[in-house]
Order: structure tokens, then sequence, then C-alpha cells
């Protein structure tokens, strides 16, 4: 009966574990190089995100002092996010890194990155 009761108490403390450990950290998903500056490119992100119709306040910017922007999907309500498109500055253009947070990369995010950007993932 001891062996019954550990099993149990085992079998029931699991969920209840799981439910406890922190998520994992955000994926980072691809990178890729462009030649458009830093400003320019998240302004092409930003538009081509408007024009599929996402509410502006669903779409978070950040511009940093070092020349750095980010655009990410982040949902008003609930503060979920969504995917992060970090735009660093280099001597020739700009550095595209992209997280993914849990979530595939749409085909519509890729056009538009493909677009802005004038690269391929």
């Amino acid at each position: 009966m001891p062996k019954f009761r550990l099993l149990l108490s085992l079998v029931l403390s699991l969920p209840l574990l799981a439910c406890t450990t922190p998520l994992r950290a955000a994926t980072t998903g691809p990178a890729l190089d462009s030649s458009r500056p830093p400003a320019q490119l998240t302004d092409c992100l930003q538009q081509g995100l408007q024009k599929l119709h996402i509410p502006n306040d669903f779409i978070e910017r950040r511009d940093a002092s070092d020349g750095s922007h980010s655009l990410a999907m982040r949902n008003p309500a609930s503060d979920a996010s969504g995917t992060r498109v970090e735009i660093l500055p280099q001597a020739d253009g700009s550095r595209l890194q992209i997280q993914l947070n849990g979530l595939p990369l749409s085909p519509a995010w890729k056009r538009l990155i493909h677009s802005c950007s004038g690269k391929k993932l």
C-alpha cells in the first residue's frame, strides 16, 4: 500500500509541476542583412503590416537612441506577444533578427520581409 500512495502522489504532482515550470524563452528565428537603413526598413515593415489590415494597437514599434528599431505583434487585450523583428544598424545597412516567440513565420511575414529588405529568408 505505501508504494501505491507514493505512485499516486507522484502521478498527481506531475501536472502541478508542469503548470509551474517557466515557459521556454522566445525562439530566435532567422536573421538577414539588408542594404536599407534601419528607419527606412522599419517604416516599410510597419506600412506593410497596416496594408494587411492589422490595427495599429496590435503593432508595437520601438525606436532606440542607438539607431535600432523593433516591430512586434502584441495583443493589447491579453498582452501576448507574437512575432518580433529587431532591426539593427550596420555600416552598410541593417540586420534583421526575427524572434518567433513559439509561432511559425507566416507566408505574409515572409513576403513582407522580402519586399522590404530585398532578400528572401
